[in-house]
């Protein structure tokens, strides 16, 4: 597992320090209103290609010994995609004219496309613990991206042009190496049996059951990744692109911690799901180790916040951000006990208990959407930091009830219940 997070870590590592050198970028060489837009199109994809995902990732991950095909997955991704491109071009002709520009939405739509078609590449690496090629896909992703939005802001600064430039990093990424790799790691050559083969009906058919399948799954998802973004939906309407681009700036230095704790799961997960079919005791101890640590580096990144909080805002992104010490403070509390959720949920999903995530992720939204807009109304950004905090304390207790129930009735059952439970087939 060490060698394996490594490369993960490495990976969202380099990726995750792209994807805040482009906004970076954007930020400093741009209008505030420009990466307001560009934020916006970030928020309003996420969620729709998050769910139309539906974490085909983690299903694939956690089918240990399955008979399913690669080829269905992509099939399945294929479709999902689809869906979640055109429905984030119908909802950009809504709110083009209002926030942001369809150019640049459409665009972003473009990019989110490539990158769910590597997502589905990197299951698979993570399925045969071959982290390395999902590191390296993430790296290329990355680096090109940031290279060319650097480039194109230098010869001509647009924000057109660097969405257009952020994407292309995403399509070389996928062609270049996630396609090509994926295929020989399945099958031993070059050119994907799936690209050869045209679908047949078994095959749409086999996607389609794994869409329902982990349809609960990505419904949960895409619930979080839309909780998230509400605060940032309420300050774009009621605060302006201006202040969504400076709380978007100051989100992006959580990004440490993000990468860390997914680098961490994404490795954990096919273990995770190994354990919980055939070794509790280590299940429990993997898990338990994997939430406590979180909750310690969580208060002392808080610490650290207190401390160095207004003096990294200064020198990231200049004197005008000093006043917003206390977002970033609230912002990282809000992030640590997400991370414990992460854990937990990371847990659920190697017992395959994806409905139980939905109800969760449901509730916890519920929660944000009903006090976000009285908490920015009156409280600026510091409120939709603090919405974020009381939705992740919200799931943090409904995942702690869960796994402590299930793992007290994994103790209580005789193995063969137990064995059923933790496989999946007693999902509620």
């Amino acid at each position: 597992m060490r060698t394996n997070t490594a490369w993960a870590l490495a990976g969202n590592s380099i990726y995750a320090a792209c994807q805040w050198a482009v906004f970076v970028l954007l930020v400093k060489a741009l209008k505030a209103e420009d990466a307001g837009a560009f934020a916006y199109a970030t928020a309003v994809t996420g969620p729709i290609f998050v769910l139309a995902s539906v974490r085909l990732r983690n299903l694939l991950a956690t089918r240990i010994g399955s008979r399913d095909e690669f080829s269905d997955y992509v099939i399945a991704r294929l479709l999902t995609t689809l869906a979640g491109a055109s429905a984030s071009l119908v909802i950009g002709t809504l709110v083009s004219s209002r926030v942001g520009s369809f150019a640049v939405l459409a665009i972003m739509t473009a990019g989110r496309s490539c990158d769910a078609l590597s997502d589905i590449c990197h299951g698979l690496f993570q399925r045969e613990l071959e982290m390395r090629s999902a590191a390296i896909g993430l790296a290329i992703n990355g680096l090109l991206s940031v290279a060319f939005v650097g480039l194109v802001i230098a010869l001509a600064p647009s924000i057109t042009w660097a969405t257009t430039a952020y994407a292309a990093g995403s399509f070389l990424a996928l062609a270049g190496w996630d396609l090509p790799r994926a295929a020989r790691l399945r099958h031993g050559q070059l050119e994907p049996a799936w690209v050869r083969r045209a679908p047949t009906r078994q095959s749409v058919a086999a996607a389609w059951r794994l869409i329902v399948t982990a349809l609960p799954l990505g419904l949960s998802s895409a619930i979080g990744s839309a909780q998230t973004n509400v605060p940032r939906y309420v300050i774009a309407a009621d605060l302006g692109p201006a202040m969504l681009a400076r709380f978007a700036a100051i989100s992006y230095i959580t990004m440490l911690g993000h990468l860390v704790v997914n680098a961490t799961s994404q490795a954990a997960l096919p273990m995770l799901a190994r354990d919980a079919q055939s070794s509790h005791p280590q299940y429990r101890m993997r898990l338990g180790g994997l939430v406590g640590a979180t909750i310690v580096l969580g208060a002392l990144g808080v610490a650290a916040t207190i401390a160095f909080g207004r003096t990294a805002l200064v020198l990231i992104y200049g004197k005008e951000y000093a006043d917003y010490s206390g977002v970033l403070l609230w912002l990282v509390a809000a992030t640590v006990v997400t991370f414990a959720s992460v854990f937990l949920g990371t847990g659920t999903t190697a017992r395959q208990r994806f409905r139980a995530q939905l109800v969760i992720s449901a509730t916890s939204l519920i929660f944000v959407t009903a006090c976000t807009r009285p908490l920015v109304t009156r409280y600026g950004l510091i409120g939709a930091a603090w919405s974020l905090l009381v939705g992740a304390a919200v799931e943090f207790g409904a995942y702690a009830i869960l796994t402590l129930r299930d793992l007290k009735e994994a103790t209580e059952a005789p193995p063969r219940i137990v064995l059923g439970a933790f496989a999946g087939d007693t999902q509620q």
